[in-house]
């Protein structure tokens, strides 16, 4: 679970488009995200960070077939990097909700005891939080096709001078 929230910001992804990762995504120069929804694809370039995640990844699929005596699928698109450890078969979008919504519980539960707020968020909330942390073209790393589309996803506050200036 930690890769998939992780992967989702840095490459601003939704649910659905991380669990789609296939061994065919990780090109030379970075991860191709296929978007979904009608926004156009783009390729998300290696940081020492995204490398490290990704490798991570991949280990924690070997690990999982593995220990289920499974031979690792020979085409690359067909090679899905993030499966179920029960069954070896592709993670589905409902089971990574499943485990987010068990760790709401557990979070809400520890946050009473201890007396402090615990603020929900969505998975899709990770893609709204790498885009507003983009430095640069936040259109093309979200890969939205227009700028109102865009406007949900800047969700850090405006820095505006004081009255009378």
């Amino acid at each position: 679970m930690p890769y998939i929230m992780e992967l989702a910001y840095l490459c601003r992804m939704r649910l659905s488009e991380v669990t789609d990762f296939t061994d065919s995504d990780a090109l030379e120069q970075g991860l191709l995200i296929r978007r979904r929804k009608g926004s156009k694809d783009n390729i998300v370039a290696w940081s020492p960070k995204l490398r490290t995640l990704w490798d991570n990844a991949i280990c924690k699929r070997t690990d999982i077939l593995s220990k289920k005596k499974q031979p690792l699928i020979s085409k690359a698109n067909l090679r899905h990097v993030f499966i179920s450890e029960k069954t070896g078969d592709k993670l589905q979008v409902s089971s990574v909700k499943t485990a987010k919504n068990r760790i709401d519980h557990a979070a809400t539960a520890l946050a009473k005891e201890m007396e402090i707020e615990y603020t929900h968020f969505y998975f899709h909330d990770l893609k709204r939080k790498g885009v507003s942390d983009t430095s640069g073209n936040k259109l093309e790393a979200s890969g939205h096709r227009s700028e109102s589309m865009l406007k949900v996803y800047d969700v850090k506050p405006a820095l505006v001078d004081e009255a009378g200036k």
